[in-house]
């Protein structure tokens, strides 16, 4: 897990490999300005984003999950919320790995980490990153993210 502000997600552009990540970085930097839900593709199906927009909830109400195939990069636009953080290690498989979505849950447990994804901040989410996303920060109502899916073979860690 990376967790750093907006500031210095240029500084990672050396953790990609066969892909510029300028593009990328540079549309975050605007805003990433797309409509909610819609894809927006910058290498084929190993590099895509969705920005997304929701209520934030209780953390009973989401379940631990992680990826296999894809890194996570979760960019804060607006708005806020807590991301809670274990490692894959210490959780319990909950249900068979579903390879369409590349989502694997989890029982709950506690978190070990409580990340605030706000409208400055940004985080790297690797396959051994257990989260659970979308839970208030106590001090906003909703968010306003970029999530995009990085394809593992692509970012060295």
């Amino acid at each position: 897990m990376i967790f750093d502000t907006h500031d210095n997600l240029r500084h990672y552009a050396a953790h990609f490999r066969d892909f510029d990540p300028v593009p990328l970085c540079d549309w975050l930097a605007e805003g990433a300005q797309a409509e909610p839900g819609v894809n927006v593709e910058f290498f084929g199906d190993k590099v895509f984003a969705k920005v997304l927009a929701y209520d934030t909830v209780t953390s009973e109400a989401v379940r631990w999950e992680s990826h296999r195939e894809y890194i996570d990069l979760q960019y804060g636009l607006s708005g806020g919320e807590t991301i809670e953080w274990a490692a894959t290690q210490e959780l319990m498989s909950e249900g068979v790995y579903d390879t369409e979505n590349d989502v694997q849950f989890y029982s709950p447990s506690p978190a070990k980490i409580f990340l605030p994804l706000h409208g400055n901040t940004f985080t790297f989410l690797f396959p051994s990153d257990g989260h659970k996303p979308m839970i208030s920060d106590g001090k906003n109502v909703s968010i306003r993210k970029a999530v995009v899916k990085i394809h593992r073979t692509l970012m060295i860690r």
